[in-house]
C-alpha cells in the first residue's frame, strides 16, 4: 500500500539503516575521544558565531516583548534557549528556559502574560548575555529567583483559572 507524503508510519515499518555491527561502529565512532575532541575543535571555532546569533535573538525578543507579539516573544526565546549553552552562555540558556516555560504554561491556561514577569526575564537574558562575568557569577542565583517567581505566578494563575 501506497503512503502519503503526510503519513509516514511507525518507524518499525522502515527497514534498519544499518545492520546491527554498522550501527555499533558508527555508534564506537561517535563516542570516540577524536571525535569529541574534533567536535570541541569546531563548537569553540563557532562560539563568537553562536554568541552573535544569541545577541541578534535577543534584539529580536526584545522587539517582540515591546509590541506584546507573546508567539514571537516565545519563538526567540526557545531559540536563546537552545543556542546559548553551545555558545557559552549557560545563565543566558537558563533563564530563557524559565521565560519559556512560563509562556508555554500561561498559554495553556488561555491567559495573556504579566508583562512585569517577561520584562523580568527579558531584563535578565540582555544582562546574562552581554555581561559574561555578571553572568558567571550571579547567574544561577537569577535563574532560581526567576523560577520562583514563574511557579508562583502560575500558582495563582492556575487558581484564578478555576474561578
Amino acid at each position: 500500500m501506497a503512503r502519503r507524503a503526510d503519513d509516514a508510519g511507525p518507524a518499525g515499518d522502515y527497514p534498519p539503516l544499518l545492520s546491527e555491527a554498522g550501527r555499533k561502529q558508527a555508534m564506537a565512532k561517535l563516542k570516540s575521544s577524536e571525535t569529541l575532541a574534533r567536535a570541541s575543535r569546531v563548537i569553540a571555532l563557532k562560539t563568537a558565531e553562536l554568541r552573535g546569533a544569541v545577541l541578534a535573538l535577543v534584539d529580536e525578543l526584545g522587539a517582540a516583548m515591546r509590541a506584546r507579539d507573546w508567539p514571537t516573544v516565545f519563538s526567540a526565546t526557545h531559540e536563546i534557549r537552545g543556542l546559548a549553552g553551545t555558545a557559552g552562555l549557560v545563565a543566558t540558556g537558563r533563564i530563557a528556559n524559565g521565560l519559556c516555560h512560563y509562556l508555554d504554561s500561561i498559554a495553556q491556561l488561555g491567559i495573556e502574560p504579566d508583562a512585569a514577569v517577561a520584562g523580568l526575564h527579558l531584563d535578565a537574558v540582555i544582562r546574562s548575555a552581554r555581561t559574561e562575568d555578571d553572568a558567571a557569577r550571579h547567574g544561577d542565583a537569577v535563574a532560581q529567583q526567576l523560577a520562583a517567581l514563574v511557579a508562583r505566578k502560575l500558582a495563582e494563575a492556575k487558581v484564578s483559572a478555576r474561578r
